[in-house]
């Protein structure tokens, strides 16, 4: 594997704005790893599964992502300017459809390792993208203020935060996600071009040294005396996880699509993937979709280089998102083209994660230890408004791939979807809710990631009471 080993000539500054904090911004708890503030009484992990989320900010209308082709109100009266007719789709099930932008997820749907879940959400969501994000996020409906996130729940629960972990697990974008926030504080990468400040190639005595000031500078900050021995810890954990992340030379992976060998399945520029019509699916990634990509491959990267589980970095939780779902007007070739980025990530994390990328690094299949989810806070309305957009509504689809996964198309055909009863139910301008996202994931918590079932009201509290059991769909293989 090739390695960056030369000093860094960063400034402390320049992490922290990599790294999405600010000076103001930086606290005892948002300095400090867990397992240094509080020694949680919490189980050491076993599990070598591991957890990719994408959240898709803005509200994605399901109904033109996954076309419900078979429902007679799916019709260019209801849909208008952004109808899609089942010529222009790809079949999925004889009822449902998907936009052509979804083309790079049929490999995994045909192989049985993707599901796609219909009518997800919660009911009595407010249609705010603020309240809903942070519900999908906190696995609270009834505390939709609440900034305590359901997957760090988890992982404190479950003790992935301890010793020897140094990056349990990473966060790559702009701010540190609700659904990542608790007692826990996790590392969170704004930027990963500019998160750099590190000592890696810095040699003996110096990097000694270096550790040394930084030690000292915490031990002696005023009024924080009985800290000293913790911040002095920190310190160096610190210096060790950016060496960690240095490490792994990210800038420089570069893994090519084995269909086309001079793509990369990352694109982060027009030197990766040229505009190019008789490129696959004839792609244009235009720069606005790099940043995403990038912090993608930050993600897969964490978690291919975590293996095996007794790795100290042992990356088992990653997440990062993609923006700009809030379609009200000019929704069709903006849609499509959100769509297809979502869908060549999907595709790429698939190859890179089974070890069939062309990549001199050789990374060890982990595709069967790995579930790769959607969240997006709210569909939209069934009825084109009219700036050839559409509003917000309540339920959407998501999208989980994975070696473990139960491939297929849930609530979205004749028997679960009846036509003319689904779009527009009791009289309503969305798509009613048919499964709750707290039993989607912790379905996945539970059957994936070795979550303890009486960690169930610890990580989403009022399940039992509301039997949001009684809607779980099997997602998960677990013979």
């Amino acid at each position: 594997m090739t390695r960056k080993d030369e000093p860094c000539g960063c400034t402390r500054r320049s992490f922290l704005k990599g790294s999405g904090l600010t000076l103001t911004g930086f606290s005892l708890a948002s300095l400090f790893p867990e397992a240094f503030i509080r020694h949680a009484l919490a189980m050491p992990t076993t599990s070598d599964s591991r957890l990719l989320f994408i959240f898709l900010r803005g509200g994605n209308d399901g109904i033109n992502a996954v076309i419900p082709h078979g429902d007679a109100q799916y019709n260019t009266t209801t849909r208008g300017p952004i109808y899609i007719p089942p010529s222009s789709a790809i079949n999925l099930n004889g009822y449902a459809s998907f936009n052509s932008g979804l083309a790079d997820m049929m490999p995994a749907f045909n192989a049985g390792d993707l599901a796609v879940v219909h009518r997800a959400g919660f009911l009595g969501n407010s249609r705010s993208h603020f309240d809903d994000q942070r519900v999908w996020e906190n696995g609270a409906p009834s505390q939709p203020a609440l900034l305590n996130g359901w997957l760090a729940r988890y992982v404190i629960e479950h003790g992935l935060q301890m010793e020897p972990n140094l990056l349990p697990v990473l966060s790559v974008q702009p701010n540190q996600p609700v659904i990542l926030r608790g007692d826990a504080q996790f590392v969170n990468i704004a930027d990963p071009a500019t998160f750099n400040f590190s000592l890696a190639g810095i040699p003996e005595p110096s990097r000694s040294k270096i550790l040394g000031v930084w030690q000292s500078q915490y031990a002696q900050l005023a009024g924080l005396e009985p800290y000293g021995p913790i911040l002095s810890q920190t310190a160096v954990k610190l210096a060790s996880f950016v060496n960690v992340f240095e490490s792994w030379d990210h800038a420089n992976w570069d893994p090519k699509d084995p269909d086309n060998p001079t793509w990369s399945l990352f694109p982060v520029s027009t030197a990766t993937n040229p505009d190019d019509p008789l490129g696959p699916g004839g792609k244009k990634f235009a720069a606005e979709s790099y940043d995403f990509f990038r912090n993608l491959k930050v993600c897969a990267l964490a978690m291919l280089e975590s293996n095996p589980l007794s790795n100290s970095n042992a990356t088992r939780v990653a997440g990062t998102e993609l923006s700009g779902w809030d379609l009200h007007s000019r929704q069709p070739v903006r849609h499509k083209e959100l769509l297809s980025w979502l869908a060549y990530g999907f595709r790429s994390l698939r190859i890179v994660l089974s070890g069939q990328a062309i990549d001199p690094r050789s990374y060890t299949s982990i595709w069967n230890k790995t579930a790769v989810v959607t969240l997006s806070e709210f569909g939209r309305t069934s009825a084109v408004n009219g700036s050839t957009g559409t509003d917000h509504g309540e339920a959407s689809c998501l999208w989980m791939q994975g070696g473990n996964v139960n491939g297929g198309v849930y609530n979205c055909d004749a028997n679960t979807w009846p036509s003319n009863n689904t779009m527009f139910a009791s009289g309503d301008r969305w798509v009613p809710v048919a499964t709750d996202f707290r039993a989607i994931f912790w379905e996945i918590l539970r059957d994936h990631m070795g979550a303890d079932p009486a960690q169930l009201e610890s990580i989403f509290p009022g399940y039992t009471a509301a039997n949001l059991g009684s809607q779980e769909l099997g997602l998960i293989n677990t013979v």
